[in-house]
């Protein structure tokens, strides 16, 4: 086996390379628009090994692989799931950002400033904050901290939680929001969830707030579906990491063929 001899000036280079992409941000509220304006609709490709509802099962990803298919089929955008108990990590993070040029997304259970912090010096774009698992003061500073940082935040509402979204005048710049078809609790998976959300939900958004879609996509049909109901982005993961072609099904609900 051979090895490849970096010299002290070679590392150093990789360093410095590594750490100009770590700091650079990228808005995936712009990337999201400029996809749209193309024809083309926007998807949110995610590098997860394992879902809430796998059990104990998951599948075998290289992070970075994945992720380069990811962008290669189109996606406006990639996010990677950070928490061990989906097998996921920061590692991961760090690896999808310095692999594609696309905005990355960090999901994870957020609840901390720290932890804002901590996704910056990972990379992370974007971070996801879930409106059902913090108050309205915590959602707030917590927005304004990570725009701080540059990072936007993917703020995810559901059945339960979709009444309790703070007024978004102040920060509405810096937010995207995220309808999520899945019970956190019964793990139930409904489409018309996000129908019947979304039509209110927009009346009391600021104008320019993306609304994505997140949970129980798998097919250009239901990315379509989505997109007829009032969708701005898609955020598909499973069908994308159990598909036998990552680039070709991000191509399919891409272009929706």
């Amino acid at each position: 086996m051979s090895y490849t001899v970096e010299t002290v000036e070679d590392i150093l280079k990789r360093k410095q390379r590594h750490m100009e992409l770590l700091k650079a941000r990228r808005s995936i509220r712009h990337a999201i628009a400029a996809v749209a304006e193309t024809g083309r609709m926007p998807v949110i490709g995610e590098v997860k090994r394992k879902g809430l509802s796998d059990g104990d099962g998951g599948i075998d990803i290289d992070a970075a692989v994945a992720a380069s298919h990811i962008e290669a089929g189109g996606a406006c955008a990639v996010s990677v799931l950070t928490d061990e108990a989906f097998r996921g990590s920061l590692s991961d993070l760090v690896t999808v950002k310095l692999t594609v040029s696309l905005p990355v997304l960090r999901k994870d259970f957020i609840f901390d400033e720290f932890q804002i912090m901590e996704s910056y010096v990972h990379g992370a774009d974007v971070i996801l904050l879930i409106m059902r698992f913090l108050n309205e003061r915590q959602m707030i500073e917590l927005v304004k901290k990570a725009s701080c940082f540059g990072l936007e935040c993917l703020i995810e509402v559901d059945e339960v939680s979709k009444d309790r979204l703070p007024d978004l005048n102040e920060i509405a710049d810096s937010v995207v929001i995220g309808i999520n078809n899945r019970d956190l609790v019964t793990l139930e998976v409904k489409l018309d969830t996000f129908e019947a959300i979304v039509p209110v939900l927009k009346s009391r958004l600021p104008e320019g707030v993306p609304v994505v879609a997140m949970s129980g996509i798998r097919s250009k049909d239901d990315a379509s579906r989505m997109f007829n109901a009032g969708a701005d982005a898609v955020l598909v993961g499973t069908s994308i990491m159990h598909a036998p072609d990552i680039e070709s099904k991000v191509r399919e609900l891409v272009y929706g063929r």
